[in-house]
């Protein structure tokens, strides 16, 4: 089996010095300066250095999506985060099928094709799997298994990732959709499980993951960093926002033994700078098997406001086993909102928790939410309180409009209508029972929220585009 990583491999190959010189690009001075530093900004952004300078990391930052842009084609936008085409909508089935039949148009068609040559040269193939968890990675998708189709006759093509898991769980896809015959299959849930079935081969669970066909990836990070999830699912469910809820996935997660077992063996194949856990929540079972047993290199991911966290001396070991970071969804500050949402948090553990971190040396990246049916204007300036007495505990913050799950309970509830055009569209735009609309929401975090001095120094900090990816290299500035 063979793995290609072609987001990372793609956005290296258009910002190749070969490939930038077949573009017509706009003549400004932004744009110049992009294109000439785009091999240093791209270096600079795998070296420890430039993270000791926020202003020189974000202009890097800033300057590479400025590069990408331009070496775009008209009506396509390539950024580091996503990718954008006037002409079609990954949300539309007829849409994905056009970027099937026409992938010569596709930007990265040529790498594509070039890749694909490459590595079948030494490795001869029969089965393509394409993993799609992102909605930026859809045209692309169906655009190599459109290129693989016409060029590649021989080969059999299965669909799965975590996208797709949502448009079948959510029912936007019948079970046995192929898309007219474009694939061969469509796996749903774990990619481990439904491929090794799909092959009549029995699941293999005593394997630690294997990363060796990543090593030469070039991604824009200044240390080695290793994946890994102790757990498939959430095992809270019960936020009546969260598409977790809605699409009603089981919580899988790994026996403790065995997960320590396989950072273990992670760690001494691939000697990481960094362990990014990659649960939904890393649940208080590993929260404590973290404490008790360190991996050793430093550490980060998502975590519920718990309340072994209210415990400073279990936040100091932590921080000891090498916890850099935690992601929390505070999403409000107020308690009967919070209690409407199902969050299972209160205002004034948050609190303990939030200083508990704060002294240990934990970073926090907090996630907040405006908009929900719980909320509003009133309620939202709570919120907005409390997140600015207490900024000094708060080091990265995320702000996001609430998005209704369209196969959500509360959706049956409220009047909605479509949010994106398009038949895959997984949220649903509704009239907010308190008239705190998405325009009255949006106004409010421009005018209100986003202006108030302490959070707008926590705005600041945040690393652009790769947000709380590149977070923990910033932690000290």
């Amino acid at each position: 089996m063979k793995a290609l990583d072609l987001c990372a491999e793609g956005l290296a190959w258009l910002l190749s010095d070969y490939h930038a010189g077949s573009r017509n690009v706009p003549d400004d001075t932004w744009t110049r300066r992009a294109l000439k530093n785009r091999k240093r900004n791209g270096d600079a952004l795998r070296s420890a250095s430039l993270y000791m300078n926020g202003e020189r990391y974000s202009r890097a930052v800033h300057d590479l999506n400025r590069a990408l842009h331009a070496l775009s084609t008209p009506g396509i936008d390539v950024s580091l985060a996503d990718y954008r085409d006037d002409a079609l909508s990954p949300l539309r089935r007829t849409d994905l099928l056009k970027a099937a039949s026409e992938y010569q148009f596709n930007i990265f068609h040529p790498f594509f094709r070039r890749r694909l040559e490459a590595v079948t040269a030494d490795f001869p193939c029969t089965l393509v799997g394409i993993s799609v968890n992102y909605l930026s990675q859809a045209l692309c998708a169906f655009a190599l298994a459109g290129l693989i189709k016409a060029e590649f006759p021989g080969w059999k093509i299965v669909l799965g990732g975590g996208l797709i898991n949502s448009w079948l769980s959510q029912g936007c896809l019948a079970a046995d959709e192929t898309f007219n015959g474009l694939f061969d299959a469509i796996l749903d849930g774990r990619g481990e499980d439904s491929l090794a079935s799909y092959l009549g081969l029995e699941p293999c669970a005593s394997v630690a993951p294997d990363f060796d066909d990543f090593e030469a990836v070039p991604y824009f990070a200044p240390t080695k960093i290793i994946p890994y999830n102790f757990s498939v699912g959430c095992p809270w469910k019960r936020c009546t926002f969260c598409p977790e809820k809605a699409e009603d996935a089981r919580y899988r997660g790994v026996p403790v033994s065995k997960s320590l077992a396989e950072i273990s063996t992670l760690i001494s194949r691939y000697d990481p700078g960094l362990l990014h856990f990659t649960d939904n929540e890393i649940g208080p079972v590993y929260l404590r098997a973290l404490s008790d047993a360190p991996p050793g290199p430093p550490w980060y991911g998502f975590s519920r406001f718990s309340p072994e966290l209210t415990d400073p001396a279990f936040c100091r070991r932590l921080a000891a086993g090498g916890c850099r970071m935690l992601q929390l969804g505070l999403e409000s500050g107020d308690q009967a909102v919070l209690d409407a949402l199902g969050k299972g948090t209160r205002v004034e553990e948050i609190v303990v928790i939030l200083e508990n971190l704060k002294d240990a040396g934990i970073g926090t990246f907090i996630y907040v939410l405006f908009g929900t049916p719980a909320e509003n204007r009133d309620t939202a300036l709570v919120t907005r309180d409390f997140v600015a007495s207490h900024s000094d505990s708060i080091d990265f913050l995320n702000v996001a409009v609430f998005n209704m799950p369209a196969t959500s309970e509360e959706a049956a509830a409220l009047q909605t209508r479509l949010f994106y055009e398009g038949d895959l569209s997984l949220y649903r735009e509704f009239e907010h029972p308190a008239g705190w609309n998405r325009d009255g929401v949006r106004s409010f975090l421009s005018r209100d929220f986003e202006t108030e001095p302490r959070i707008k120094g926590i705005l600041l900090r945040n690393p652009p585009v790769f947000t709380s990816n590149h977070a923990g290299f910033l932690l000290n500035l």
